[in-house]
């Protein structure tokens, strides 16, 4: 199949996540051409992978110290360039349109009347399961911004639903069973630095942390270990760690997750995905949230039990039979969706 994938810049989850299933697809023969499109449009990682592919400027919205900027965010939003790149785009040869939560790609199979599925993690809140209902209006917001002829959902538990669990890219970390080190991973991209490594110096002394942040080497500052961004060093370090103070995105959540490490998640305010995570997280019993940097939070969460590790399967292959089937509908993604969690540790809030 001719195949249009659509990837969303917005935090690097999309990415990876999109990464595991085009290499899966171009491992069968099948050619696919991405389109790039939200916040991030330069410096993006793992770029081969994806060749051939466009960049375009989509649609996004700007984030600085943990929140949502409105005003700067408005600027961005450039109707006028997005149905520019719909309409200029070259599909003719398409076969099918996947996208990760990608606008552009969508608007260009509608155009053209081209057969497409949209596959994220915020299409798992049109399902009755954790989320904010002061909210609501954003459900309906998601249904437009990705129209889709089918959507295929994600996240840390089905709730009753064709859910599918998280799709994570291949990695070289094994599942730790050494016990973990008095340790926690930090990695708030969205905060500002300084403000985290001043909350960190008031945290508890008997733990140290490793802060993923901009710096150009490893630095130590008492019980605080400064490293530069960088994803192999990021998993070798939470995995023998006891915990993680994450955003409450999904990608970073996952992977603490998949390891068993429980996670103290931060909401960026105003962005309702992830606060509806943080309900997830804390009716999964997976760990806790904090709204702001506050010590006593980190104090509270330390007492919370260690979480079993999720482990979960390779989920590409086997989405990808799916998709070559071309039977794209609730009874069959149901039926893939029950095999996928079969031997997934069962969250001790659903435990019978």
């Amino acid at each position: 199949m001719n195949i249009l994938y659509g990837v969303q810049t917005t935090g690097n989850g999309h990415i990876g996540r999109s990464q595991d299933i085009v290499t899966e697809l171009k491992r069968r023969g099948h050619n696919v051409r991405v389109i790039f499109s939200g916040a991030q449009q330069k410096n993006l990682p793992d770029t081969e992978y994806f060749e051939p592919y466009n960049i375009f400027k989509g649609l996004t919205y700007v984030i600085e110290n943990g929140k949502i900027n409105y005003i700067k965010t408005a600027p961005r939003l450039d109707a006028i360039s997005f149905v520019r790149d719909i309409y200029k785009y070259n599909a003719k040869d398409i076969d099918l349109v996947i996208s990760d939560f990608e606008p552009v790609s969508v608007q260009v199979a509608k155009k053209n009347k081209i057969p497409s599925i949209v596959l994220s993690h915020q299409t798992a809140f049109l399902y009755d399961i954790p989320y904010p209902t002061l909210h609501l209006m954003t459900r309906t917001i998601i249904e437009y911004f990705v129209p889709a002829d089918f959507l295929i959902s994600v996240h840390w538990h089905h709730f009753g639903f064709p859910i599918l669990p998280p799709i994570l890219p291949k990695t070289h970390i094994k599942i730790p069973v050494s016990p973990t080190k008095e340790q926690i991973v930090i990695y708030l991209p969205y905060e500002n630095p300084q403000e985290v490594l001043n909350f960190l110096k008031k945290c508890p002394k008997d733990h140290e942390y490793h802060f993923f942040t901009q710096v150009n080497k490893l630095q130590q500052k008492e019980n605080i270990v400064l490293h530069p961004k960088s994803r192999k060093d990021f998993l070798n370090t939470i995995s023998v760690s006891k915990g993680a103070i994450l955003h409450a995105g999904f990608m970073a959540n996952s992977e603490a997750f998949n390891l068993g490490v429980k996670t103290l998640a931060k909401p960026i305010e105003g962005q309702a995905e992830q606060i509806a995570n943080t309900m997830a997280i804390e009716t999964l019993g997976l760990g806790k949230h904090m709204n702001n940097l506050d010590p006593g939070e980190v104090i509270e969460w330390l007492k919370l039990p260690a979480i079993s590790p999720m482990n979960y399967p390779r989920i590409a292959p086997r989405l990808v039979d799916w998709i070559e089937t071309g039977t794209f509908n609730n009874k069959s993604l149901t039926n893939l969706c029950e095999d996928l969690w079969t031997d997934i540790p069962i969250p001790h809030i659903f435990r019978h």
